[in-house]
């Protein structure tokens, strides 16, 4: 799988991007069961207040709607770095 950068969202606290997804990514709850698929993700790089910098990915539609505010593999604290969580997102969902 390959993401590909199509631009930044506004209307967000803080610094988010829209990537397309080269296949959809089949999502599913905590209990493992599928929830539907995406074509898109949005990767969301903010300080929050409490718990600091952070660096999530989401599903979203073609226009930066999320689907879901589960957060996807990739999606990590400690750090704002957009390109990590989607690198990171490709490589688990490709293992």
């Amino acid at each position: 799988m390959e993401a590909t950068y199509v631009r930044n969202l506004d209307g967000w606290h803080g610094d988010v991007r829209l990537y397309k997804l080269s296949e959809p990514y089949t999502m599913s709850d905590w209990n493992g069961q599928e929830t539907g698929t995406c074509e898109y993700v949005a990767v969301s790089a903010t300080v929050a207040m409490f718990s600091g910098p952070e660096t999530y990915v989401f599903p979203c539609s073609e226009d930066g709607t999320v689907i879901d505010w589960g957060e996807l593999p990739g999606s990590f604290q400690g750090s704002l770095d957009h390109q990590a969580a989607i690198d990171d997102f490709v490589a688990q969902v490709a293992a």
